[in-house]
This record gives C-alpha cells, structure tokens and sequence, in this order.
C-alpha cells in the first residue's frame, strides 16, 4: 500500500496557505475510511459501497484524480443498479450529501460525478459553491462502447480560487462550469457518496485505484447564496419579481398570476417573469434563481422584449411571445431543489427585464411564484462601479404605439421601450447603435448558443441588429450625429 497526506503552512502577511499532497494508490489497503468492496489483485479496490478521506483542510482551489479499471458506463451496462450512481465526490461537509449541503446554514460546496443509463454513455458532472444554489449540471457524452472497460480511463477535476470547476476524461476537457465563488473542498468520496439511499447508489464492479489529490487552503469571502446577507446598497443586488405568471394552452383564456407556483411543459405551458432592476452599476453576472417544485424537465429561458405585460391580464392567447434564442437551459430538475439560469446576456443594467421558460418535456417542470410564503423567485444581479449607473437592461417593449430600439450613448447596449410613439434610447454616439442583441460599433455579441448576433455594418460607426425598427432607428441615429456636427460647427464658428 501506498498512501501519504502532506500538510504544509505558508505563512504569508495574512491569511495562511496550507497546500495540501495527498495519495492513496488503494493496493491492498486504504487510509481512508472503507465501507464494503474488495481490494483485488493488480491494485485497486473494487465497488462495493464506498471509501471516504478527510484531507484535514478545505482546498480552495486543487485537482483530483483518479484511475477506473473495469468502468463501463454505456447506457447498456449491466453495472448500473441505481438510477443515479456518485462515483466519484467531494465536499466542503463530512456528511457527502448534495441535499445537506443545501441544509447546512451556510450552504456548502461539493462536486458529483454521476453515472446511470441515463446520462449519455458517459456521466453527468454537477458542481457548486452553496447547495442548491448555482449548482450547475452537465452532461458529458460518448458514444456507446467507446469508453471501453477494458482499458483504464483516468477521470480528473480542478477548480480554482475564481470558482472554476473542470472535469477531464483521459485528458480530454469535459466542461468548465463558472460559479465565480471559490468551492470549499475537504471530504473525499469514491464509489458512491452519502446521498440518499435508494436513488443514489455505487456503480457495482467499478475498480479505484490512484487517487491524488493537490491543492491550497485559505479563507474566501462566502459564497453569494450561502446564507451571507449582501452589503445593504452593493452587490450582489436581489430582486424578487415585479410580475410572474404561466400560461396554459389548454385553458388559453385563464389567467395564473395569482397562482403559487408556474408551470412548463412541452404541451407549450409557459412560464414568464419581469424584474425592474434598480441601483446597480456595470453587471459582470445575472442568474435567476429558482425553486423546482415538480419533477422533470428544468426547461429553456428565453428573453421577452416586451415588459408592459401585467399578470392579471396574460393568458395563453394574449401572452407575449419570446425571442427565439435560448439564454439557458437544466436538464431534469428535482422537487425541493434550487436552480439559477445564468440570464446575464440579457441583464446590463438598470430598468425593467423579462424572462420565459419553455420546455420540451412531455412532463414538464414547475417553479415556486413569488405569491410564494419562502424560496420566491429571485434576479441575483453582481455588478460592480457606482449604484445606479448601469445601462439599460435588454429588452423593453413598445409602450403607447412606440417603436422598441434605441441604443446606449457611448457605445452601450441596446434596449429600453419606445414611449408616447417616439423611439425609445438613442443614438450611440461615437459608438454606433445596437438593437436586438448586438454590439455598437464592435464584434458580434454571442448569444446563448455561441453564435454571434446577427450584425450589419454601415458606414460612420452605426451597426443595427436585428428587428423590424432597426432601419428606423438607424434614420433617428444619423439624424441626431448631424444635428451634433452643425451644432459643433456653430460654436466652433462663433468661437473663431
């Protein structure tokens, strides 16, 4: 057997880094604390239940790493026994659970690798800074019978001080999810975790062997969700909705906005949200946080242009119809969890903003309201600069017979509603004009896709994107940068 855990101090002005060396070869014997399986010949131990180290400090940022032998995770494999199998984890708290986690006061970090016959022949890979809260979720695929059991795989996962967790199989990046607060990781868990029982379980034949871990442990500022309330006036800022209702298409007619929960589906159930976000300076991040109260899938989120919709009034027939590109998606969601849709491409700044989810789910999914008593619905918005000079958020809809449009002076970004029949916002001076998405004067914002908006470019610095008002809105901007000129021109004239 060889295991070694290594503990060190570097003593700096303030705090202590304690970097931390840690391996376990699990040839014939463990450090660790065993619960069932069996060490086999060759090296490695073999699933089995579990086995569990405590480092003895929590890493802020790391690497872990392990060899799998006899891993067969095709949706055919005859190793899968339960539906969601934790192979692999790692936790802030000893008690290995995803849903404690979200317990603990304050909430507390972990990362899940788990298998199952639903999960793309390969595994899902889930991470978070508090519980529940902007835990993200993503698949990672391979074709059946390509990870081979056969032959050893080698699944790794870092994360950093920035919040960044990545995942690696034989070298090849899965994912990186973003949260932007450092993870606090101390447990080790292989085999399976201490979730509850009955779903969650081990992959049965499934052989460890190698484990490594590497990293550094120092003081973090708390997490955003973790039960820390923010700097009255600074960021993060939370807004509970203005307005959230759904809509039905098999009641077109009635109206949800007093309803305590919402509801999706791919019956075309449709869920709509309107924040009036306020005091923030520039917005670097935007998540909607929600709380699953029913089972399926998580769904779609899409911006609305529109914001004049009132909850009383929106039915399925007079509803306001989303843009066609997705911000965000979940997988399936659970009861009782929390999720936040990362909406930040359609948040820059001050003023009122709209979201809908739709779902492709024959099932669907459902989401508590904020007529909710707890776990209303919030817009987390982190930003940074002086309260209350962000741009306007995207989006904004024709008020009175306006036309929506208009750009941000210097270059912002587009959005605001068009009121009394006048164009709402302006000109980009200097910068040009977005509307819909794009950037003034600069390279094409992407979308949630990773597609850049569309964009034109014209001469003097306008670009329009997108709608139908662009090209009016571009006649509103030419007219305002002549206007400025022959205004300069007099005063340079009477000056001379």
């Amino acid at each position: 057997m060889h295991s070694r855990l290594l503990i060190s101090l570097t003593l700096l002005s303030c705090p202590a880094l304690a970097q931390v060396a840690f391996t376990d070869d699990l040839n014939g014997a463990t450090t660790g604390a065993r619960n069932g399986g069996q060490f086999v010949s060759g090296g490695g131990w073999q699933a089995g239940h579990q086995v569990k180290w405590d480092l003895g400090a929590a890493l802020t940022e790391g690497s872990f790493s392990v060899e799998l032998l006899n891993w067969n995770p095709s949706f055919d494999s005859p190793q899968h026994q339960f539906d969601k199998q934790q192979i692999l984890a790692m936790y802030e708290a000893p008690h290995g659970s995803p849903h404690q986690a979200d317990a603990d006061s304050p909430k507390t970090s972990s990362w899940q690798v788990r298998t199952g016959a639903n999960y793309n022949n390969c595994f899902k890979f889930l991470s978070s800074p508090a519980g529940f809260t902007d835990r993200q979720e993503t698949r990672i695929s391979r074709q059946p019978g390509e990870l081979s059991p056969a032959q050893p795989h080698t699944i790794e996962v870092r994360w950093t001080r920035a919040g960044n967790v990545a995942v690696f199989v034989d070298g090849v990046e899965g994912v990186t999810h973003r949260h932007g607060t450092a993870l606090r990781l101390r447990y080790v868990f292989i085999g399976t975790d201490d979730a509850p029982g009955g779903t969650y379980g081990p992959q049965a034949g499934v052989i460890f062997r190698n484990v490594r871990v590497n990293g550094t442990t120092a003081p973090v500022v708390p997490p955003v969700d973790a039960g820390v309330p923010p700097t009255p006036g600074g960021s993060p800022s939370r807004f509970v909705p203005s307005a959230d209702t759904w809509t039905d298409p098999l009641n077109p007619t009635a109206v949800h906005g007093s309803d305590g929960d919402l509801r999706t589906g791919g019956d075309g159930r449709t869920i709509y949200f309107r924040f009036d976000v306020q005091g923030v300076g520039q917005v670097s991040r935007a998540r909607l946080v929600l709380r699953a109260m029913n089972a399926g899938g998580g769904g779609d989120v899409r911006r609305v242009l529109d914001t004049s919709w009132s909850e009383t009034s929106v039915t399925h027939q007079n509803r306001p119809m989303p843009e066609p590109s997705v911000l965000a998606s979940l997988g399936r969601v659970e009861i009782d969890s929390e999720y936040a849709f990362d909406v930040t491409s359609a948040v820059r700044g001050n003023g009122a903003c709209a979201f809908a989810i739709t779902s492709t789910d024959g099932d669907g999914s459902g989401y508590l309201s904020r007529e909710s008593a707890e776990n209303r619905p919030e817009l987390v918005v982190e930003w940074s600069g002086t309260p209350g000079t962000g741009g306007g958020s995207a989006g904004g809809g024709p008020a009175a017979g306006g036309v929506a449009g208009g750009g941000a002076a210097g270059g912002g970004s587009a959005g605001g509603g068009a009121a009394a029949g006048g164009a709402a916002g302006g000109a980009a001076m200097g910068g040009g004009l977005a509307s819909g998405g794009g950037q003034a004067g600069g390279a094409s914002a992407p979308t949630a896709g990773g597609e850049p908006a569309q964009r034109i470019q014209v001469k003097g610095g306008c670009a329009a994107a997108g709608g139908g008002s662009s090209w009016f809105a571009l006649v509103i901007a030419m007219v305002l940068v002549t206007t400025r000129r022959l205004r300069d021109s007099r005063v340079r004239a009477r000056v001379h």
